[in-house]
């Protein structure tokens, strides 16, 4: 079977029932993937990641991100790819909105706790989001 595009609604609906997915960055000429935990509300994605590193350094240079997932059962496989600009903070807010996001989907990121203001200003943590300008997916068999 050659492999169908997907609507918009069901990438939404791909995005929002996976936990995982790969963000792609480019940064002094070069490609950098890496696997990351998400949440897709509202249509963004919220990824968060430790302080400084090799991906904020990518997206400070280059804002424009893709993000893949991809969803494999035994003989189908589905994949959604997004287009989008990633902007970065390290405020009480974002933090709170992120960690808001996750625990509304059900995916409460460690271990579903809600914090304090003063718990999350302490937090070494950066909120990525991630603002889709284009989405695409496909499915398949094997």
């Amino acid at each position: 079977m050659k492999p169908r595009e997907l609507s918009e609604d069901e990438c939404s609906i791909l995005l929002s029932s996976a936990r995982y997915g790969r963000l792609g960055l480019a940064g002094n000429g070069l490609p950098y993937v890496v696997p990351m935990s998400y949440v897709y509300h509202g249509n963004v994605i919220y990824l968060h990641s430790r302080g400084n590193g090799k991906k904020v350094a990518c997206v400070t240079e280059n804002p424009n991100v893709c993000f893949q997932i991809d969803v494999i059962q035994k003989d189908r496989w589905s994949s959604v790819v997004v287009f989008g600009t990633a902007s970065l903070s390290d405020s009480v807010v974002a933090k709170q909105k992120m960690f808001d996001a996750f625990t509304e989907k059900g995916q409460g990121g460690h271990g579903g706790k809600k914090f304090s203001r003063e718990e999350l200003e302490k937090m070494d943590m950066t909120i990525w989001e991630i603002n889709i300008k284009e989405i695409t997916g496909r499915e398949g068999v094997w």
